[in-house]
């Protein structure tokens, strides 16, 4: 299985120099997660091997569409490319861009026209965002002013309530739960908890019903068939996207542990001018996911959610 990775940014200079480039980081985290799942999950067919390309997209380069899988294996009648060319999913990568910066940043114009056209002529190609990512494919896909969503939709916009940051327990959707039950068996709490670091957020336009400034509640957002909202939080009512078979996205990273984390909010910080005392609170709620001296790892759901991007991509 070939998954060409969008890298939408650098990573700060600390966790570049420890991890590389997000691609390399999604490759490493994909691709163990697929070794998991071969000796844990009883599926029909095998957990593919995973197969990475990257493109530098801030930079103009975008995957080429003759390499694009055009139809679903399972439509395809035998005429199967086993090619290791034919890339069968798409992976967008978070950014400190934001999704809005469309008509001054080219390249997110030109991100958003690719996202449509693979969503559109190559239904053999699944696509999968992550923070910037999950932001920039609903702006692509669900925006109020495609033709086919007459005015509804969803928009990116920035959170009134500031930026989100660290360990924020995401609750699920029953009906996420329902139609890709994998992440939702193997939570403790019902709750997906993964690093977050955004000051953007996915909001329905118009907010139906609203006549304050308040957010919609959770279950009065209506998003068009069959997509689902994977769940929320108190900041931010959409934290991912689901359209079975085609489209997964999280607002949060499960390609970021307590160190990539705390590492992009310091530097943010300093970027951006935050507050001592807020990067405080933001490093104090990344540091919660550290488990005590000798356990190793991070006390989140990142494996949980990188086995469902696996599964996600691999049609199981």
């Amino acid at each position: 299985m070939h998954i060409a990775i969008l890298d939408a940014d650098i990573p700060v200079p600390k966790v570049y120099a420890s991890r590389g480039l997000y691609s390399t980081q999604f490759r490493h985290l994909l691709q163990a997660a697929a070794s998991r799942l071969t000796t844990t999950i009883k599926t029909t067919h095998a957990v593919p091997e995973i197969n990475t390309s990257s493109y530098d997209v801030v930079g103009g380069v975008l995957p080429p569409s003759n390499r694009l899988r055009k139809l679903p294996l399972a439509q395809e009648n035998g005429a199967k490319n086993e090619s290791e060319d034919v890339i069968d999913g798409i992976l967008i990568t978070g950014s400190s861009n934001s999704a809005c910066d469309k008509h001054t940043k080219p390249w997110i114009m030109e991100l958003e026209r690719f996202i449509r056209m693979v969503f559109v002529e190559f239904p053999g190609v699944k696509i999968f965002g992550s923070c910037f990512g999950h932001q920039i494919i609903a702006q692509a896909l669900l925006s109020p002013s495609l033709p086919e969503n007459d005015g509804a939709g969803f928009h990116v916009e920035q959170c009134p309530y500031g930026y989100e940051v660290g360990i924020v327990p995401i609750t699920l959707n029953s009906a996420f739960n329902e139609a890709f039950p994998y992440i939702a068996k193997n939570l403790q709490n019902q709750e997906l908890r993964l690093q977050l670091v955004h000051g953007d957020r996915v909001v329905p336009v118009p907010i139906p019903n609203n006549t304050t400034n308040s957010d919609p509640k959770p279950d009065r957002i209506i998003l068009p068939t069959p997509w689902l909202n994977l769940g929320f939080t108190a900041k931010c009512p959409v934290q991912g996207l689901y359209h079975p078979g085609r489209v997964l996205t999280f607002q949060g990273h499960f390609e970021f542990d307590s160190f990539v984390n705390r590492e992009t909010c310091i530097e943010f910080g300093k970027r951006f001018g935050w507050r001592e005392d807020d990067i405080e609170g933001f490093v104090e709620s990344i540091d919660a996911a550290i488990k005590k001296e000798g356990e190793g790892g991070d006390d989140d759901d990142s494996r949980v959610a990188a086995e469902g991007v696996v599964l996600f991509f691999a049609g199981l």
